[in-house]
């Protein structure tokens, strides 16, 4: 009986799951962009329920693997991104600073 193939070193010694979360159109997306591909868009388009990017750094001698988790922001959504929620090791409250709501809405998001 042939051994089983050996697992593949991973390219990462840690994983980290974000959340961006906030009010639609406070700039979930945007700084997901910019932090992931280092690109930026003034256009808007609305996330759709759940969108993810991952981008590996490199800290203290070891790769982190951040895998970051851009949220809806519209209350139709809200079910849906919650359950997004389990696993993560952190949560980015993003808010508009020119838009005292978002501001004040962040503690419904928590």
């Amino acid at each position: 009986m042939a051994a089983p193939p050996a697992r593949a070193r991973a390219d990462y010694d840690y994983l980290i799951k974000l959340l961006l979360i906030g009010d639609s159109g406070v700039g979930k997306s945007c700084l997901l962009l910019r932090f992931s591909d280092g690109s930026f868009t003034t256009s808007f388009i609305t996330t759709i329920g759940i969108d993810f990017k991952i981008r590996t750094i490199e800290l203290d001698g070891k790769r982190i693997k951040l895998q970051i988790w851009d949220t809806a922001g519209q209350e139709r959504f809200r079910t849906i991104t919650t359950a997004y929620y389990r696993g993560a090791m952190g949560i980015l409250l993003v808010y508009d600073v020119t838009d005292e709501s978002s501001f004040n809405n962040i503690r419904n998001w928590i």
